[in-house]
């Protein structure tokens, strides 16, 4: 091996070929050469769309960046990866000869690089020392990878979190100088891009020693909440002499004159904690911008108000969302969801059951949404919370003065104003036994008879009902009618508890993003998804959108989350971090060293025993999992 000494590369302080790493990573890789894998550890399609999910925001900040590097790299036989923070590569871009000569070691989308997968390697490597990293030929601990020229830089967040390595790797035999350059170069702009994105809502302060350089990739960034620091790129925390464990959260007064609250546009010279002399210039937060839905003109809306004279409101209540904003249903489910929409097109009444919060409202408003009466009301009423004495008078209506109290005009209750669209009766289950009676009339004569007239009103809607209910029990019990009963579940749907989705770590960060982490550029790591699909969700849907939202706004824009992010109770005992180790040093394998007996025969059981598959949901070796398996027997 080379001698010990750093070799840096021209123009980019952080581009050091340092033979010291390459040597301590081959004493880390001889300690556990027996754990280091000759077969690549492979995610299958699902997982690894569940991690490009994931890490949506790493991957939009980093696209430009990929693109440019990849064209420059392209006509020398090289190619640009992006991993995550385990390793993992999300995404391949390049010399299309060599991303086919790559496939030979592995080198593509979803196969793990964590050097104790892979051994010494700039991906892996990069990751556990922090910084950036080339390992050129045979400074690969593993022969088969030393066909290769690999150089990483790590992409921080704002809180200095490694999100992931930005690498080129080309042909052993073609070394170029400047590709270690390069990859530290974009890797920095993909930071201050992912500090950008995580910028909004926050005053952001930049600074340099030269003012010709506020604008450039050098640039030293500052996100602050209230005068206090909250996010910081890798050239401020050079800048300032610290680390991020000691500046984050600190008043950046501490740090610098207090003349920077003078900072605007123009920029203005002040003095650091150093004694540095800086210029800053300081964007103040704008803010929030919502989306006001569209106005109408004037004779649009006078259209509308007139319509609304004979027609009745679509929604009723705070349910009125839009489709595109209801989460997916399970994959498991979408086909039987095909089955159903036919069904209840052509008339047949459907029974949604499943425990409380397993979405069958949701599950309702999208066989609306896709029904042919998408365009027409969608009325829903919770049976179970109706007082007993009103609930006649809700669902039929009433004529003018049928009773005391009772609007001057009448009412044309829930039933007529549910008239050509869909009605939707929840807890159907609750139902009082004289109601059901009334109700079986109305749908074998499609008429009511709104309280104090003795004029039939004819009605026509689909009908959807739902309950958390053991409908069987209720029947056998005398608490519910049969004839009512078989009225009602014309086409069946049976709704599974969250935790049983098969999709469920995908589906966490799906919804996750779409209920405003991918906004604040937030992103949950390894771990802090494991801990969350390992919970049972006794609240199921409901329960899990609420610990969502109150992570996303907890949480400082731009975080890695780790499980001791996450409320305590969720926190599963394998990813307490009480091994010591930062999310940095830690790939998918050693992260699951220390997972539960529970958790891997929970694996083992929903891989109806297979062991390859096992070993790849828990993102491991077969050897490494049939070890395990011996310690637990």
């Amino acid at each position: 091996m080379e001698s010990v000494q750093s070799q840096r590369i021209s123009g980019d302080p952080n581009a050091i070929h340092a033979p010291y790493l390459i040597q301590r990573s081959w004493e880390r890789c001889a300690r556990q050469s027996g754990d280091l894998h000759t077969d690549p550890i492979m995610l299958s399609g699902g997982d690894l769309k569940e991690r490009l999910v994931r890490h949506t925001a790493l991957l939009q900040a980093a696209r430009p960046e990929i693109e440019i590097l990849a064209g420059m790299v392209a006509n020398t036989d090289g190619i640009v990866l992006l991993t995550d923070d385990n390793g993992v590569i999300l995404q391949s871009l390049g010399d299309t000869g060599f991303l086919q000569r790559a496939e030979q070691v592995a080198l593509r989308p979803g196969v793990s690089w964590a050097e104790d997968h892979r051994g010494t390697n700039a991906i892996g490597t990069a990751l556990i020392e922090g910084t950036s990293v080339r390992v050129h030929g045979g400074e690969h601990f593993l022969q088969r990878n030393r066909i290769l020229s690999c150089h990483g830089a790590p992409v921080r967040s704002p809180q200095g979190d490694i999100l992931g390595v930005l690498d080129i790797s080309c042909d052993a035999g073609k070394l170029h100088a400047y590709a270690l350059k390069l990859a530290a170069m974009f890797a920095r702009q993909v930071t201050n891009r992912m500090l950008d994105q995580a910028g909004r809502g926050y005053d952001t302060l930049v600074f340099h020693r030269q003012a010709s350089s506020l604008d450039s990739i050098e640039r030293a960034q500052l996100l602050l909440n209230d005068g206090h620091i909250v996010g910081a790129n890798d050239a401020a925390i050079a800048m300032l002499g610290a680390t991020w464990q000691h500046l984050l959260n600190q008043p950046l007064d501490a740090w610098m004159h207090a003349d920077w609250r003078q900072a605007g546009n123009l920029p203005v010279s002040i003095d650091t904690s150093t004694g540095a002399a800086v210029v800053v210039r300081l964007h103040r937060k704008s803010a929030p911008s919502i989306a006001a839905p569209a106005r109408p003109d004037a004779s649009e809306a006078s259209g509308k108000r007139a319509d609304a004279l004979h027609t009745p409101p679509a929604t009723h209540g705070p349910d009125a969302q839009a489709p595109a904003m209801l989460p997916e249903p399970a994959p498991e489910l979408r086909g039987e969801f095909e089955r159903t929409l036919k069904a209840f097109d052509g008339g047949l009444a459907v029974l949604i059951q499943g425990p409380t919060g397993s979405g069958k409202e949701v599950y309702a408003r999208r066989l609306h949404a896709r029904c042919a009466r998408s365009g027409k009301p969608f009325v829903a009423i919770n049976c179970g919370a109706l007082p007993e004495s009103l609930i006649e008078a809700e669902l039929f209506g009433y004529a003018p003065g049928a009773y005391t109290g009772a609007n001057r005009h009448g009412s044309l209750g829930r039933l007529r104003e549910a008239h050509g669209g869909v009605l939707f009766l929840d807890e159907i289950g609750d139902m009082p036994l004289p109601l059901q009676t009334r109700l079986l009339r109305v749908l074998q004569e499609r008429e009511i008879r709104p309280l104090g007239s003795d004029k039939a009103v004819a009605v026509d809607f689909l009908l959807i009902s739902a309950t958390n209910q053991d409908l069987d029990s209720l029947l056998r019990q005398g608490q519910f009618r049969s004839d009512l009963f078989y009225r009602l579940q014309d086409q069946r749907v049976q709704l599974q508890p969250l935790a049983m989705r098969q999709d469920l770590p995908g589906f966490l960060c799906t919804e996750f993003n779409r209920l405003g982490a991918l906004e604040k550029s937030l992103t949950l790591s390894d771990d802090a998804c494991r801990s969350l699909a390992a919970y049972a969700w006794p609240g199921n849907y409901r329960e899990l959108q609420s610990v969502l939202r109150a992570l996303v706004i907890h949480s400082a824009a731009g975080s890695l989350l780790q499980v001791s992010d996450l409320p305590e109770h969720l926190q599963a005992p394998h990813a307490s971090g009480a091994t010591g180790e930062t999310p940095a040093m830690r790939g998918s394998h050693t992260s699951l060293r220390d997972i539960d007996e529970q958790h891997i025969r929970r694996t083992l059981h929903r891989s109806n025993g297979n062991i390859s598959e096992t070993a790849r949901l828990l993102g491991i070796h077969r050897s490494t999992l049939h070890r395990r398996l011996k310690r637990l027997s």
